[in-house]
């Protein structure tokens, strides 16, 4: 057994080697008949050929044929939110409407079962502000929430931390600021 380190064995061997290696390779293609020789050629031609189109051409294809639909479908989905955030801009330069008098956990619970059947949502209720924790929500239904907590709830969205997923659906927070007894 020796007592070297792995690295200086592994050091030793390649130094040693690989003029060996590279000596040998050299003395056999020197034997290889012209057909021989031409042959390897031709099959480490169509090796690095395929390795080319696999590791480089093929996915920069795919890329070439999907990028257009994709690029469609994401300016589609960002003229949405555009306009779900001019609705929802708009709402907030709207004047105050009364306070809301009445269980608003309720309101909110049942105006979603009505809305959005599928959304689950826990409203958490303070003096002067909601916070809505909501999965599974239509990103259509968020207007609709900024419009109904105007109109119906004495509040406005204040704030949101919404996650997409990959089924489209948002789950995170809403934070809604009710207005005050006496106004805005």
């Amino acid at each position: 057994m020796s007592t070297r380190s792995p690295g200086r064995t592994i050091g030793s061997l390649w130094q040693r080697g690989l003029p060996q290696a590279v000596a040998a390779g050299r003395a056999r293609w020197a034997r290889l008949s012209r057909r021989e020789r031409l042959l390897v050629g031709a099959a480490a031609t169509l090796v690095l050929g395929a390795l080319l189109w696999l590791l480089a051409v093929r996915p920069a294809w795919r890329t070439l044929g999907t990028a257009p639909q994709r690029i469609v479908v994401l300016q589609q989905r960002l003229q949405a939110l555009q306009q779900q955030a001019q609705q929802i801009a708009a709402l907030q330069g709207a004047p105050a409407v009364p306070p809301f008098s009445g269980d608003l956990q309720r309101a909110i619970t049942t105006w979603f079962a009505r809305i959005d059947a599928k959304a689950a949502v826990t409203a958490q209720v303070l003096p002067g502000e909601v916070t809505l924790h909501v999965s599974a929500l239509r990103p259509a239904v968020l207007p609709a929430l900024a419009q109904a907590a105007r109109r119906d709830w004495s509040a406005q969205i204040d704030g949101a931390e919404l996650r997409r997923g990959a089924d489209g659906l948002l789950s995170g927070t809403v934070h809604l600021t009710r207005q005050s007894a006496g106004g805005a």
